[in-house]
């Protein structure tokens, strides 16, 4: 019955709002807010006949607001945004027994991020999409705060929608750690990341991460295994670009590759034998072969890498060791510069930072075997180098970056 009265309130819905666009009249979306939130209030508030069938009916709700959602009817976003992170339908669908309700969430989430890409890759915002951006990110920090878990879960298809130039909202949701994870201080003197016992566990992954490989999964999987030939890594190359024949890589594709194959790479080694068996693995070479991509592509690779380093876990400690071998062995400057960069302009955004993000980049310019300073793009201008040497002291103990070589 739910199910048939949201179908004619949302068809109604947007049958009226295309008719407004049609005829270039005012649209109203305050009725329609009012008459989905009095709904939603309703038939969430705690009810002895209705709280048996709570998770079906939250379920229903999100599915309807996934129909209306902002692509489809943009005169109702600011309402659709009040709707799905209203108290009585968020809390309800990610508190569900057995996860039920975080596919809908997860799902509401993405309508939103698609909703907002293409206006977060302009330089420049109206002041309703400012409006509407600060809402958004009022939502995560909300989601980060109360549902980490549910974030951290689904991070992987969370990035692939997020514009590569919203650095903020990227950190934000890195940096959601599931309750339970313990926080280790990575600024400690003593702080040692193979030792903390964390690190020998996966974290969980709810995303589609085998979904857009599905075209060359299985040579992949042949290649890893010793079964293919080498010459296999430059038909990847091709197979991750875009489809529309553009030069550009597919970055969700990418993101997918480089999560499936660190992942192979953990089953393969132990997580003590990470930093030192990292070169004699058919993982790392297909890691290497990526970076002899162009400068964007080698971007996009080195981002993806990046979205790895989050909380405490097996994928942080495996990604930020990736990391750090390719900067230390790659003979190419300009492969440590980008490396850099990508490390860098997460920093030097506003806190939250996530936590590997910090332990690779404190390892990087404290670690003399890298010799961070000696190289030249740390002092090509004077500009650089004071954002080098402000970003090194807030990440590390009074006095340790003139130690390591990075002040005057």
């Amino acid at each position: 019955m739910l199910n048939k009265v949201l179908g004619c309130i949302t068809r109604s819905l947007v049958t009226s709002h295309e008719k407004a666009q049609q005829t270039n009249a005012p649209w109203d979306q305050r009725p329609w807010f009012r008459l989905l939130l009095d709904l939603v209030c309703e038939l969430n508030t705690p009810n002895q006949l209705l709280d048996s069938m709570k998770s079906s009916i939250v379920n229903v709700f999100g599915s309807a607001f996934h129909v209306i959602q902002p692509l489809v009817v943009p005169g109702f976003a600011f309402a659709w945004l009040e709707l799905i992170s209203h108290r009585m339908l968020l809390s309800n669908l990610l508190l569900a027994k057995d996860q039920k309700g975080w596919g809908v969430m997860h799902q509401l989430l993405i309508d939103l991020f698609l909703f907002m890409e293409p206006h977060l890759r302009k330089l420049e915002l109206t002041d309703a999409l400012k409006k509407y951006y600060d809402g958004t990110l009022r939502v995560i920090l909300m989601l980060v705060h109360d549902f980490p878990t549910f974030l951290a879960a689904y991070h992987l298809s969370f990035c692939n929608v997020i514009p590569e130039n919203c650095v903020q909202l990227r950190n934000i949701i890195l940096s959601a750690t599931p309750k339970g994870v313990p926080f280790h201080d990575p600024i400690n003197r003593n702080f040692k990341i193979d030792q903390l016992p964390e690190i020998s566990q996966s974290p969980l992954i709810l995303s589609n991460v085998v979904g857009p490989l599905m075209s060359f999964k299985n040579e992949l999987d042949n290649y890893l295994r010793g079964q293919q030939s080498p010459e296999f890594l430059n038909i990847l190359l091709s197979q991750l670009r875009k489809e529309d024949n553009s030069k550009e890589l597919d970055a969700p594709k990418v993101n997918s590759v480089v999560l499936y194959v660190g992942m192979q790479g953990l089953a393969r080694l132990q997580n003590d034998q990470i930093s030192s068996n990292l070169s004699r693995t058919p993982e790392m070479e297909l890691f290497q072969k990526l970076m002899e991509l162009d400068d964007r592509g080698r971007y996009i690779i080195l981002n993806a890498f990046a979205n790895q380093l989050r909380y405490p876990s097996s994928h942080t400690h495996y990604f930020s060791c990736v990391m750090l071998f390719l900067f230390n062995e790659s003979k190419d400057e300009g492969v440590k510069e980008q490396i850099t960069r990508v490390l860098l302009e997460r920093l030097i955004t506003q806190r939250p930072h996530p936590w590997g993000l910090l332990i690779t980049f404190i390892e990087l310019i404290k670690n003399t075997k890298y010799q961070f300073w000696n190289h030249s793009f740390t002092r090509c201008a004077t500009e650089i180098e004071k954002v080098f040497e402000n970003v090194a002291r807030s990440c590390m103990l009074p006095g340790a970056v003139a130690a390591t070589g990075g002040g005057d």
